[in-house]
């Protein structure tokens, strides 16, 4: 392997296990924000990939909690545990793949792959407070739910009883105006059926909408305002054989499926709070969309959706997966014939097509704005990007695109070589007034080291490096984050 392969597997394939550790503010390079004292940063990812003697696809490695909390003395608690279910108990205890997963099978035998358990919940996605304890998120089942402080698992998250037992998106949403938890449940028939169910403070359903769209879709994140419950098109269709030799133990499921590049870029706009038919809404080129960035209503007639997007995707490769008997290629996603860019789309009720805008030339995913202005206008989109404009993931540096002043360059910090960045997350300031006003955290791993470094940079200025840097042993890769303020 070159130096940058074995770095990424490194990374990827990472176990350090569950930990519990105090970092003192002398060991922290700079200094923490005082004003965040009490607030913590809260990750989810595979953190368990390499099981026994295969190598799980990261979808299929198992969830991985970690938080870390800055102290009033200047430094930090860091605390991670694994999502305990009951794929990850079973396997724990034989030491190799009991359950099939989207992109793994459990032995290269057929007969053993029939045999094995399955579908896995790892519930490895993303990790989100509510009602007193965090929710762990994973796509193709209920979500999980975590003591608050210990990151204990407690068992499935049914929100009283409101979730039936169906795929669940990974992704959640917030309305902070009027404080309600935002999900969906997804149901892959002909035509696809999604549920959109908001909680209350107290993990209680208090509205529901169900709609039906035509077609196979593939969904991992919406995004909503006052007016809208929005979702992105995606086609996708099925390879019959491939499907069959997934079925027989032969290949996997995800190989099996494909974006259906015959159908156009598309968004899917559910009223909200209101009955209505679903609005298609034609974009002007494909799109792929895997992570929106945020949405909001510009006026009473107008929405504004930005995104990241691809104009095509094929399943299969993500994070270099080669098989469970290879090891990851960072190089692959370099090679897919387009890679992700964010872009906003402009949606007026009287059309059926959107305005479109790109919004940076660098390849980027993982956008986050502040998390009080999900549903509104944000005056700055935060995402993982590549240095190099002409390469996707994995990710080595952060941006900061200016969503008002058009103008302005995208802002980029660069990590050094044979490290990785992930998921960057705003941490406003307490009281602050001005919407940019915070700071941006994320993780850094490093593969040539062995370690991994928790980044907090000035939200205002990502290009002039960390304000403080926070010493980690070697974690792996994290899919998604959420910053958590000290309570009031």
């Amino acid at each position: 392997m070159d130096t940058r392969t074995a770095a990424w597997n490194a990374v990827m394939t990472a176990v350090p296990g569950e930990q519990k550790l105090e970092i003192p503010a002398a060991a922290i390079e700079g200094r923490l924000p005082p004003e965040l004292a009490g607030g913590r940063h809260l990750q989810n990812g595979p953190g368990w990939t390499r099981i026994g003697e295969r190598l799980a696809h990261p979808f299929d490695g198992h969830g991985f909690v970690r938080a870390l909390e800055f102290t009033d003395d200047g430094g930090v608690r860091f605390r991670s545990r694994y999502v305990e279910t009951p794929a990850f108990l079973a396997e724990r205890t034989a030491g190799r793949l009991v359950y099939k997963g989207l992109g793994t099978n459990v032995s290269d035998s057929p007969l053993r792959n029939l045999r094995a358990a399955g579908m896995r919940n790892v519930s490895n996605t993303t990790i989100q407070p509510w009602a007193g304890r965090l929710i762990s998120g994973w796509e193709g089942g209920r979500p999980y739910a975590l003591d608050a402080e210990t990151l204990a698992t407690l068992g499935e998250e049914t929100f009283n009883g409101a979730l039936p037992d169906a795929a669940f998106l990974a992704h959640m949403r917030i309305d902070t105006a009027a404080d309600r938890l935002i999900g969906c449940n997804v149901y892959r028939e002909s035509p696809s059926r999604f549920v959109f169910r908001e909680f209350d403070a107290s993990g209680n359903e208090v509205a529901e909408r169900e709609v039906r769209i035509p077609g196979m879709h593939f969904e991992h994140d919406f995004v909503v305002t006052p007016r809208w419950y929005v979702l992105a098109g995606n086609p996708m269709k099925a390879s019959l054989p491939k499907f069959a030799k997934a079925m027989l133990g032969m290949g996997s499921l995800i190989e099996a499926l494909h974006t259906d590049a015959s159908k156009p870029g598309e968004l899917y706009l559910v009223p909200r709070g209101r009955p209505g038919p679903v609005r298609t809404v034609r974009l002007p080129q494909r799109a792929f969309v895997i992570h929106f960035a945020n949405a909001y209503d510009l006026d009473d007639a107008t929405c504004v959706v930005e995104m990241c997007a691809f104009e095509s995707f094929e399943f299969g490769e993500e994070f270099g997966f080669q098989g469970p008997r290879r090891p990851l290629d960072p190089e692959l996603p370099d090679r897919r014939p387009s890679f992700q860019r964010l872009y906003r789309a402009t949606v007026r009720d009287d059309r059926d097509a959107a305005e479109w805008e790109q919004l940076s030339d660098y390849g980027m995913d993982f956008p986050r704005v502040h998390p009080a202005r999900e549903g509104r206008a944000a005056p700055a989109i935060y995402a993982a990007a590549r240095s190099d404009r002409v390469k996707s993931d994995p990710f080595d540096a952060l941006a900061r695109v200016d969503t008002v002043d058009r103008a302005r360059p995208t802002d980029v910090w660069c990590a050094p070589e044979g490290q990785f960045v992930g998921e960057p997350v705003f941490a406003p300031r307490p009281g602050a007034s001005e919407l940019d006003d915070g700071w941006v955290v994320a993780v850094v791993y490093d593969g040539v080291s062995l370690a991994s470094r928790f980044c907090v940079f000035e939200a205002s200025a990502l290009s002039n490096g960390p304000v403080a840097v926070v010493p980690l042993p070697l974690q792996p890769y994290g899919f998604h984050g959420f910053w958590e303020g000290a309570a009031a």
